[in-house]
């Protein structure tokens, strides 16, 4: 049988540098395309959010008003 205690006590004892080292190398491993993807979907998202805000405040598509 599995004893959390034990688990919880031997991950609470770890030191936390070897946690942030283990991060760090996860980092370097991320492949370049997506970093790439993340870029455009970034850039795709800021155009919608630019699009929606110009439509909120223009006087002819926004019927209720200039808010």
């Amino acid at each position: 049988m599995i004893n959390v205690d034990k688990i919880a006590e031997k991950v609470a004892n770890e030191p936390l540098e070897e946690m942030v080292d283990e991060l760090d190398s996860d980092m370097d491993e991320i492949p370049q395309h997506v970093i790439d993807e993340n870029k455009v979907d970034e850039a795709i998202m800021r155009m919608h959010d630019r699009a929606q805000w110009e439509m909120y405040n223009d006087r002819d598509m926004n019927w209720s008003g200039l808010r």
